[in-house]
């Protein structure tokens, strides 16, 4: 295992699991496993870190997503995590390119190189099992094949891509035919014929080899990301505004004649909606799995997650509640995929909850949008000791900071000043300013906004420790 190396796939914004999954805080950032400790992404580097060391490591993510990739998984693999190598892709082009950009830039470091591809959002209960089917897939991919996990199906699913095994070799099988989500009745068919495996968009293989059928079956593609710098990724914006959106399922596995699948049985699920979470959480024995404050009274069969509040529930049966911030999601079990029917009808309407909580994230702390109105908008910002927020001018607002608790160091224009509680600063539009917590507790503001448009994306940066100058 001296060579292996890894790919995580990162930059999904999928909304499946709203209202706690949203665009700008995707479910890879979510704590959804039993313990409740780590992100699914911190789980997935956790899960490959018994094998692949942090510099091996090549996280592919949105640009978008990018500092709070970078914010997790600092917090997890410190002080290792500088080593881990963190790319954000300027616009959402399936997994092809993202797989093919982690292998070209691992090859660069190792032409030998084995991989492990893997998305950042998937739960694997079974970390002994993983172990053991990705021996078996690392000796696949030094034997010259593209090596894909299949996962044992327990029940005739239709939400996946199906792999029908063929002739089996060296504890793993030639794929004989990759199928499309089914049927009700052909999933029970598969299941019933046995051979049958879910696609699990796992994936090993050499660098030297997905390229090379990369440059077969994607040649465009590869023309356009063998034009970008690898060492600055200049031209990567470039590159991705050229290449088409596609899997790499359907742009290379689906055509090449090195496919072999691992049949993997280690509690895995890609968490695609709140019945897939049900599935395979810890249950009480009224066969519930709550999460959070939760008080439950003759309820049973039920996924009951609280968010800050007390969450009851009573006199109910196998359904589906989810208490966010800001949103409240209630259905019954086996319904949750018609949650994209509410994000579809959120984004028709221009509404944001299905875009971002209201407390968001950021590398240097948080803010928690506190009132919106017509022409102005009321946060509380939080500012994590030694941060310090982005040098950065406003086109279309004011701002107006009192801060709260802490100590600040306030610039505007070529003036800077050191604020306390109580004190107070107004920031004309078109003016330079930053924000600095100077102190050894968090810094707390509120900030009061002004203006004719009132927008996350009317920010200039000029500085940045986080790298975002050119968000």
């Amino acid at each position: 295992m001296s060579d292996l190396f890894a790919v995580i796939l990162a930059g999904g914004s999928g909304t499946r699991l709203w209202p706690l999954s949203r665009q700008y805080s995707p479910k890879q950032l979510l704590n959804l496993a039993d313990d409740g400790e780590l992100s699914l992404l911190q789980d997935t580097v956790r899960r490959l870190g018994s094998r692949v060391t942090p510099d091996r490591m090549v996280i592919v993510t949105s640009e978008g997503l990018r500092p709070e990739v970078k914010r997790q998984i600092s917090d997890y693999l410190a002080p290792g995590a500088d080593r881990c190598f963190i790319v954000g892709e300027p616009s959402g082009r399936n997994t092809a390119p993202a797989v093919l950009l982690g292998a070209m830039l691992i090859q660069r470091k190792d032409p030998d190189a084995v991989i492990i591809a893997a998305p950042a959002d998937h739960i694997v209960q079974d970390s002994a099992a993983f172990e053991l089917a990705l021996d078996t897939s690392v000796r696949a991919a030094a034997a010259g094949c593209l090596a894909t996990f299949g996962i044992t199906p327990h029940r005739p699913e239709t939400g996946y891509g199906y792999i029908r095994a063929g002739e089996k070799r060296d504890g793993y099988f030639l794929v004989e035919k990759f199928e499309e989500k089914p049927s009700i009745e052909k999933a029970e068919s598969f299941l019933e014929k046995g051979g049958y495996l879910w696609n699990s968009g796992m994936f090993c293989f050499r660098a030297s080899t997905i390229i090379d059928e990369a440059r077969r079956y994607l040649p465009e593609m590869m023309r356009a990301l063998e034009e970008v710098d690898l060492e600055t990724l200049s031209g990567l914006e470039r590159a991705y505004g050229e290449i088409e959106a596609i899997s790499i399922d359907h742009g290379i596995m689906e055509k090449t004649r090195k496919a072999v699948v691992v049949p993997l049985s280690a509690g895995w699920s890609d968490v695609g909606s709140w019945d897939s979470l049900y599935e395979i959480g810890s249950k009480d024995a009224d066969g519930n799995l709550t999460r959070g404050d939760v008080l439950a009274f003759d309820t049973s069969g039920s996924l009951l997650v609280g968010s800050g509040r007390m969450l009851a529930v009573t006199g109910m049966k196998d359904i589906i509640v989810v208490d966010a911030e800001d949103a409240i999601l209630v259905c019954p079990r086996g319904k949750s995929q018609d949650v994209r029917k509410v994000v579809g009808r959120l984004d028709e309407e221009g509404r944001t909850e299905h875009l971002m909580h209201p407390t968001v994230q950021k590398p240097w702390g948080s803010y928690k949008v506190l009132e919106k109105g017509r022409g102005y908008l009321v946060k509380r910002i939080t500012v994590d000791p030694g941060q310090k927020l982005s040098l950065q001018m406003h086109r279309h607002r004011s701002e107006h900071w009192v801060v709260v608790a802490g100590k600040a160091l306030v610039t505007v224009g070529e003036e800077t000043a050191v604020k306390e509680a109580d004190e107070e600063t107004f920031i004309p539009p078109l003016t330079h300013h930053r924000l600095e917590n100077v102190g050894q507790e968090p810094l707390d503001i509120i900030e009061v906004q002004y203006g004719k448009v009132i927008s996350e994306d009317d920010i200039i940066r000029f500085e940045d420790i986080y790298g975002r100058v050119h968000d």
